[in-house]
């Protein structure tokens, strides 16, 4: 009849709510043996995104974790982080530091300059 109500949501709703079991205060142990990892920073990328970093997160060498968020978000809000990270998986590992950076500015210069992006830049250097 338990089952019926509950419909099989958890283990405790199973056996009953009555029916618990619990060990002893004095049988729990004191000290615990196993250490329990310490949590790591997300990645800024996983940060703005608000999901969990994995150990495979091709923004975590990129975007750190302390000022990362705020580059991301402007490389987010141009490109997307599905783009960014297509385009980060066919370019070889020595060259993605280089094309980060590439695309990081560009996204700032894109947000400053929305018509232009940097070629305004390039444009204001040619005619120095």
């Amino acid at each position: 009849m338990a089952d019926q109500q509950c419909h099989g949501l958890s283990e405790t709703c199973r056996k009953g709510a009555g029916k618990r079991t619990t060990m002893p205060v004095e049988a729990k142990p004191a000290v615990v043996s196993e250490v329990a990892p310490i949590p790591t920073a997300p990645c800024g990328a996983c940060k703005f995104l608000r999901r969990k970093c994995v150990s495979g997160c091709i923004f975590a060498p990129h975007f750190g974790s302390d000022q990362g968020a705020a580059k991301f978000a402007a490389v987010h809000k141009v490109f997307g982080a599905s783009n960014v990270s297509k385009l980060l998986l066919h370019i070889p590992m020595n060259r993605r530091h280089d094309a980060v950076v590439t695309i990081s500015y560009e996204a700032q210069a894109r947000l400053s300059d929305p018509v232009y992006g940097c070629v305004s830049t390039i444009l204001s250097l040619q005619q120095q």
